[in-house]
């Protein structure tokens, strides 16, 4: 069994098997806090991604994204539900704090980083295998490394009663990332909230069980809209005695599948 502790690359702040009517993500308009010099390193950094972006002849914009305020998870006779409160952000505002300023943490407060919420998801395919992608060179953060499959929330995932779909922005991300319907999926659940220890990112994680093998799998992102942005399908066996020699072997791994990861394997009993 592996210990998921400190040494881990990541914090776990909810953990369970939450359903869509087990999480409730409601939106507050309340901006960020921020402060001249916050402001000033966010307006220099992005401006430093946009020219090196131009330079390697990959587009850079903004968008709107939702951040995370705070989280409660409760328990009730029905079983364990997640409740999230979030905002807006955006992603010039991730560039400048989370992405390249992270090591500006203590100095300028985590609650006034951008900090959307990541909502991916691990793949579980019908053959016994756990998949992940490996991020291509395209992308701005983490090229080459293993990862799960998704974005973030964005600000299309809040509804005009200020209730947000975190199962509708996954779904989305998998789409366009895989070329998976919602016929494809036979299951999809959040297995919790974590913290990423490197960019300090909240990430909601994901579990969908699909109708495919993983060659199957690997097909159908060959024809996704967003294939580009991975460069690899990886895969490990559904099984404890696999999570050692993958995480030795695969070469470089975002913290975010290392979490996800071991959520999978604590559920399952994996992982302590």
């Amino acid at each position: 069994m592996i210990q998921a502790d400190d040494a881990m690359p990541f914090v776990i702040l909810a953990y369970g098997r939450f359903a869509p009517e087990r999480l409730h993500l409601a939106l507050e308009t309340t901006p960020r806090e921020s402060s001249p010099e916050i402001d000033a390193a966010i307006a220099a950094t992005w401006d430093e991604q946009l020219r090196a972006a131009q330079a390697a002849g990959r587009v850079l914009f903004n968008g709107d994204m939702l951040r995370y305020i705070a989280h409660e998870q409760t328990t009730t006779p029905d079983g364990d539900a997640l409740t999230l409160r979030v905002g807006p952000t955006n992603y010039r505002d991730f560039v400048g704090t989370n992405l390249f300023n992270r090591h500006r943490v203590d100095e300028f407060g985590w609650h006034r980083f951008s900090n959307p919420i990541g909502t991916t998801a691990t793949i579980l395919t019908t053959d016994g295998f756990i998949c992940y992608g490996r991020r291509s060179r395209r992308v701005s953060y983490h090229a080459n490394h293993v990862h799960t499959f998704g974005g973030a929330l964005e600000a299309c995932d809040a509804g005009p009663n200020g209730r947000v779909d975190a199962f509708a922005s996954v779904l989305r991300e998998l789409h366009e990332e895989l070329a998976l319907e919602r016929s494809d999926i036979r299951e999809i659940v959040c297995a919790g909230l974590i913290r990423d220890r490197e960019i300090h990112q909240p990430e909601m994680l994901f579990e969908a069980r699909v109708a495919l093998t993983a060659d199957e799998l690997t097909a159908r992102w060959q024809t996704a809209e967003s294939r580009d942005e991975h460069e690899a399908i990886v895969r490990l066996r559904d099984d404890p005695g696999a999570i050692a020699p993958f995480l030795a072997t695969c070469g470089p791994i975002a913290p975010v599948a290392v979490g996800a990861l071991m959520l999978y394997g604590r559920g399952r009993g994996w992982v302590a």
